[in-house]
């Protein structure tokens, strides 16, 4: 049995683990990324994890990263919401360590190769993912293959859907990211309920618009307009079978799908959505399991 190493690298946490060659994470450790930042702790952490897995005889290694990445050459132009990872050769100083093939790829392809292989998405040849948190991030999977370009991610968040608005954290202004993204949410809610200081969360902003309160409800129809508007946009262009919704957001799936749709049904060119599904991601550990693939596929290439 051939086991590869998958890394989940976030922000907060890097989620590893001993993936096998069907998607099955055979063992699972999760980190604190914070102490990570710097270089030369990473590749010692990502060395002392092979070392930890030396029973599972670890063929490969596969990284999805939070950012731009050349996955040809294994270099990471930067990573957004990590300081210090600017043009740096991470496949070939990481292989040097542990002397083993080293895979990376943007965390939301990672993502969409796992729920694409073994999720939500399995059988589907074309099929669209968002992962909604803080940002947006997003991957495509067209003719059963992930869409690269030169660098990894198709950046979907950064799609402008608006002439004017807010200045988004890439530089542009009125981006898609800006409009569902979780500080968004809340900061909206509060506006709508007059309360500034209150300590809230997506979750409770959900939670509210399940008991019917107005003001909740009145955020999720409002992201529901924007992010609906977003995705009709891309059902035009790619004709997807499935869009698969993952990230903490999604959580509130059971609220915004009805209204999500409706947006769609009214934008979207018809035929194009005539066998569509929305589905909300199956699999727990989709960065994980992802990684894992990805290093599988690249080794076994």
């Amino acid at each position: 049995m051939k086991v590869f190493l998958g890394v989940d690298w976030g922000g907060t946490y890097i989620k590893a683990g001993a993936v096998d060659s069907d998607g099955k994470i055979l063992e699972k450790i999760v980190y604190s990324s914070d102490k990570l930042w710097e270089k030369q702790n990473f590749l010692k952490e990502i060395e002392s994890l092979v070392k930890k897995l030396k029973p599972f005889n670890i063929q490969a290694v596969g990284i999805g990263a939070p950012g731009i990445i050349n996955t040809k050459k294994g270099f990471i132009y930067y990573l957004p919401n990590i300081p210090g990872w600017k043009n740096y050769f991470l496949s070939d100083n990481l292989k040097k360590k542990i002397n083993l093939p080293v895979f990376i790829n943007n965390d939301a392809n990672v993502f969409a190769l796992a729920e694409s292989l073994c999720g939500a998405a399995a059988g589907k040849s074309r099929s669209i993912f968002l992962t909604l948190g803080t940002g947006l991030g997003g991957a495509v999977i067209f003719d059963g293959k992930i869409l690269n370009t030169e660098v990894s991610a198709l950046e979907l968040g950064h799609v402008p859907v608006t002439l004017k608005g807010k200045v988004c954290g890439c530089g542009g202004r009125g981006c898609i990211e800006t409009f569902v993204g979780n500080k968004h949410l809340v900061k909206r809610y509060k506006q709508l309920s007059k309360n500034m200081r209150e300590k809230i969360e997506v979750r409770d902003i959900y939670i509210r618009a399940i008991k019917g309160e107005k003001e909740a409800l009145l955020v999720w129809k409002e992201f529901s307009f924007a992010l609906g508007i977003f995705l009709s946009g891309m059902i035009n262009v790619f004709n997807p079978e499935v869009i698969v919704l993952g990230g903490g957001v999604s959580g509130a799936f059971k609220i915004f799908k009805p209204f999500l749709w409706e947006v769609i049904k009214k934008q979207s060119m018809w035929p194009q959505i005539k066998k569509l599904q929305i589905k909300k991601a199956k699999l727990k550990d989709a960065g994980i399991i992802g990684a894992g693939l990805l290093a599988r596929d690249s080794f076994l290439r």
